[in-house]
This record gives C-alpha cells, structure tokens and sequence, in this order.
C-alpha cells in the first residue's frame, strides 16, 4: 500500500512538474497513465506471490516455536528442500532423518534401546547391556496450501519406528504415527486439527536417549486434539500466546485398568482439556524469551468390584526457554499434578490398583546449551519425577531422576555424530533402588 502511494506521488509530480515548468508542455495523456498504472500494480502483484509461500513458512516456523512441543526429541534442526515440489498448487517439502543409536549400560534399563527407569537391582546388580538400533529414523512432510483470501493451510505427516509389538525383532520395527495434523491460520488465529503434541509442558531436553526425559521429570505427549491459537503483540513488541485445546483421553498404559473390555479414558465421555499462555519478550535478552504457564484436566471412568468411580487426572506446569548469549541457552520445566501415567508422569504411574486412587507427582528438568560455533553444541541437564508417597504401595516406582551431558559435532551439514553420558537412579517403596551408567553415540544423516 505504501508503495501504491509513492508510485501515485512519483507520478503525479512527474507529470504536474513539466506543467508547470514550461506553458507550451501538452498536458499528459490519461490512457498512458493508466496503462503505466496497471503495469506497476501487475509488478507488485507478481513480487507478493513469489513472496507468499516464503512468508507462510516464516509465520507457521514462528508460531510453531513457541506454541507447540519442541518435537526434538533428539532431532536435529532438519533441513528442508529449498525448492518443494509442487503438485496442483500445494508444496511438500519432505524432512527427516536416518539415526544409529549404540548404547551400553552397566545395569538392566527399561527398556534396552533408550531409558525410561532401572528396575530395582535386589536380584539382578550391574547386569551390563549392549544394545544398537535404528529405530529413532524418521521420515515427514509439511504440505502447504495455495493461498486463499487471507487464510493460510499447511499439514504434517511424521512417523518414526518405535511402534508397539517390535520388541522382540529388532530388525522388524514398526511404523508409529507421531503428527497426522494440519493448521489453518488467519492473521492472529489459529486452528490445529489432528494429532500433534500437547499442549502442556512443549519443550524437551535435547537428549541423544530417544525418550528425552520421560518418566524423569519431563512430561507430554502426542495425541489426537481440536484446537485453537490467538497471538496478540503487546506494546514495546511484547507478545503473548494462548493456545486451548481439547484432545482424545486415552494413554500409554493401565488404558483398561478395571479390564471391562473399554477404554478408561473413552469410558468417562469426557475429553480432556489443555490450555497454555506464554509470554514472549526481548526485556531480558538480545533473543526471544519465552515463559509458560499450562494445564491440563480429564476424566477417567472405572468400575471396580461393580462400583462405578471417576478418576480425576490433572496437572499444573511451568516452562522457560531463555536464550542467556548467542551461545548459551536455559531451558526447563516443574510440574505437579494427579493421574500422570498418560502423560508419562509419575513414573510412569497413574492410579493405584489397590486403593483404586490416583497417584500424584511432581517434578521437572533442566538443560544448558553451549553452542561454540555451527560444529559444535553442548547439553547438560538434570531431571526428576517424585510421585507422593504416600498414594503407593510397597514396591511401586517412589522417584526417578536422570543427569546426563552430551556433545554433538557436524561433520558436514548433513551428517553429525554425539556422544551422550548418563545416569540414572529409581528409587521403589521399601525395595532396593536400581542405578545405570548409560553411554550412547548416535550418528545422523538429516534432510
């Protein structure tokens, strides 16, 4: 529009100038100017298509770093085709990667391939593991939409190979569904339709572990939801971001725990309710800081010995994502809340069989970030999950907790190797803890 104007004034005064400059000057010819007119209107036209998909992506890429669950789970920043392939308009960009993992532990993990807690070692101490698996290999692609009045589209489709029922032939993984999703945005709005990420505690720790914490103080998953986004830009370039959604109750495990043939979650007709506000500023640092408060609440319906009872699950949390320098970087999370097993809480422990309860828990993570140079990147963190104890019985999972550092280096853009240190200590109720030194080296080939 500005533009639009400057060219009027640029050629009203062209013309008016000789007017006025000289009394033979012909007075200008109307049809030229409008033929001018158009041509420069067409110019401008032309410049906002080209430019539209690229400020698509930049808008989604932004929305989607401080709304959505950093879906890093280890990834490395994938890089996209340059030129996408178009078909009747839309444009797929494929990304992924191709991840070997070999780890060695000098005690039983659950379960081999990545950890989630070490069993308590009473019968069996430092019963050492090897294991290698490419199962974390992973293959996606955003589709974005031809542009439509003022509303934007673009889609996702992303799988790995850590599907259920692989565990006994390592070489026979199976395909499992991460993101089925697609997101419609206009102008402040936006509508995220499918399964992604929860809402509630969206970042991870970068671990080369494939399971980034879980069980261990970091909470959240992917699940099928219907939401919806507002952004609003503050004075001062502030902003703040909510995002409210309502998504599938249904789990990891103990998804049938009264084992009347239904879904405990479906069962209760009631689907969950997520919701997160943020607030994004540049007060603190050179870089975008991020702080988030969320929230979750969902029923569970279970008949136990005939006697129909509602279980609650609920959880508060706490997110921060603060950019110290151009090299350093904080990141982490606290949580407390009820009925966490879905959302891998508690250790991995929801509801008491025995009390028919449901358990609480608390916990969070943390992670520093030094990247030296575009080679080079450093992370080391701590992280822990303590269900109360007193909503367990003798031998359940009591508290689990993980610290770990790893170094990563870039070959070349495409190919970066890590090497990961980590322990591991699960304590259980009046049983024998169970501890693990982890070492891992993975090596990635991203697209």
């Amino acid at each position: 529009m500005i533009r639009k104007h400057l060219f009027l004034i640029i050629t009203c005064v062209t013309f008016c100038f000789p007017a006025f400059s000289t009394v033979r000057a012909e007075p200008p010819d109307p049809l030229q100017m409008r033929i001018e007119k158009l041509e420069e209107e067409l110019r401008e036209l032309k410049l906002l298509i080209r430019q539209q998909p690229e400020m698509r992506e930049k808008v989604c890429a932004k929305e989607e770093g401080v709304e959505e669950k950093s879906e890093g789970d280890n990834e490395r920043k994938v890089k996209e085709f340059e030129t996408p392939t178009v078909i009747h308009g839309f444009q797929f960009k494929p990304y992924g990667y191709v991840k070997l993992d070999a780890s060695y532990d000098d005690s039983r993990t659950n379960y081999g391939n990545f950890v989630l807690y070490v069993p308590g070692e009473s019968g069996d101490k430092n019963d050492e593991e090897f294991n290698m698996t490419a199962r974390q290999t992973r293959l996606g692609v955003n589709i974005a939409a031809p542009q439509s009045d003022d509303w934007t589209a673009q889609g996702r489709i992303e799988v790995d190979f850590y599907g259920d029922g692989s565990t006994r032939h390592e070489n026979k993984a199976e395909p499992v569904l991460r993101h089925a999703f697609f997101r419609l945005s206009r102008r402040d709005f936006g509508l995220i339709v499918g399964q992604t990420s929860d809402v509630i505690s969206p970042l991870n720790p970068y671990t080369l572990n494939y399971t980034v914490g879980w069980a261990a103080g970091n909470i959240g998953y992917r699940r099928p939801q219907l939401g919806m986004t507002y952004a609003r830009t503050l004075s001062g370039g502030d902003r703040v971001l909510t995002r409210l959604a309502i998504a599938r109750t249904s789990g990891l495990t103990g998804e049938d725990l009264d084992l009347d043939g239904r879904n405990d979650g479906e069962a209760s007709g009631f689907p969950s309710v997520q919701a997160r506000l943020a607030f994004v500023t540049r007060r603190f640092t050179e870089k975008e800081s991020v702080f988030g408060l969320s929230g979750h609440f969902g029923r569970e319906d279970l008949r136990w010995d005939a006697n129909e009872k509602e279980l609650e699950s609920w959880s508060i949390n706490w997110d921060v994502d603060i950019p110290l320098t151009g090299q350093v970087s904080f990141k982490g999370e606290a949580f407390v809340g009820c009925n966490l097993d879905d959302y891998f809480g508690g250790v991995f422990q929801g509801v008491n069989t025995s009390t028919h309860d449901g358990i609480e828990a608390r916990g969070g993570w943390a992670q520093v970030r030094y990247q030296p140079d575009q080679e080079w990147q450093f992370h080391a963190g701590v992280g822990l999950d303590d269900p109360s104890d007193e909503d367990l019985d003798s031998g359940m999972r009591a508290k689990n907790g993980f610290v770990f550092l790893n170094a990563l280096y870039t070959i070349i853009p495409a190919v970066t190797v890590g090497l990961e240190y980590s322990y591991w200590e699960t304590e259980y109720k009046e049983m024998s803890i169970g501890t693990d030194n982890r070492i891992q080296a993975s090596f990635i080939y991203s697209w």
